[in-house]
């Protein structure tokens, strides 16, 4: 008896359990989430720039330096350029970071990522050969004329100079062979030196106190050398004036003077005669 009461019950659960299920559409699609999928989207939420600034150093200054030699065929008194001044930099490095919109988030400057390139001074020494743009401080300076002892003056009172240029003792024959008054050739007063500055060589001379035929005392004149002298050595320079009797130019309370080479110049002889090319 306790037997079928047994099956009964159990037909009775299963017929329970029968209507209660929801039969499901078999054509129906369902989709079942990957857990492992890996999206294909190649985009960084944030964007790395490194950013270089250059800043320029101060301008280059100019040096002086005495000779610690000389060079061949130069003097110690003789100063030209030997280096070139250039403009130093500094070189500094940022990481700039970026959103995925373009906007900067922020700007730092990389440690240890400097780089320093030196101002370098434009460099003077003495030292140097006759040169333009060399410089040089005359130690004296004095005055000759044609009729100087020594000087072999014509009896028609003509007289030349070691670069073969015709002197008179109140004109001066220019390079077209013509015959000019006064103490200059082609517009230059004339100077002796030492054989360290070449004949034919133009330069200005500065800071002095000579006065006369066109010459104002502290205002800068151009000469060209055109000639020697036994007692011209090193800086020396001896200016023409053209006669040593009544002389027209005064030397004034200043024995020296600030020389400056404008330019070595070439020296021709055409039809005998001798000219600079200037």
């Amino acid at each position: 008896m306790k037997k079928v009461a047994m099956i009964v019950y159990m037909m009775v659960m299963a017929a329970l359990i029968s209507a209660c299920t929801v039969n499901a559409d078999a054509n129906a699609d369902v989709t079942y989430p990957i857990l492992n999928e890996v999206s294909n989207e190649d985009e960084e939420p944030y964007r790395f720039e490194i950013e270089e600034v250059v800043e320029q150093l101060d301008e280059p200054k100019v040096e002086t330096r005495e000779a610690s030699s000389v060079v061949s065929g130069g003097a110690s008194w003789i100063f030209a350029k030997t280096q070139e001044g250039s403009r130093g930099t500094v070189t500094k490095r940022f990481e700039k970071l970026y959103n995925r919109n373009g906007d900067l988030l922020s700007r730092i400057e990389i440690p240890d990522a400097k780089t320093v390139d030196a101002t370098k001074p434009t460099l003077y020494e003495g030292g140097q050969r006759a040169q333009a743009g060399a410089f040089y401080d005359a130690s004296r300076i004095t005055r000759y004329g044609v009729d100087c002892v020594g000087c072999n003056m014509s009896s028609d009172g003509k007289g030349g100079t070691s670069a073969g240029i015709a002197l008179g003792l109140d004109s001066v024959r220019q390079r077209n062979g013509e015959w000019k008054k006064g103490i200059t050739y082609e517009g230059y007063y004339i100077i002796a030196t030492s054989a360290t500055i070449p004949l034919c060589t133009t330069v200005e001379i500065s800071n002095h106190t000579v006065s006369g035929m066109g010459i104002t005392p502290g205002v800068p004149f151009k000469a060209i050398v055109l000639d020697r002298g036994g007692a011209i050595q090193g800086s020396k320079i001896d200016l023409f004036v053209g006669r040593e009797t009544n002389m027209p130019v005064t030397q004034g309370r200043r024995q020296d003077a600030k020389v400056k080479i404008l330019g070595l110049n070439s020296r021709t002889k055409t039809n005998g005669k001798w000219a600079c090319g200037v």
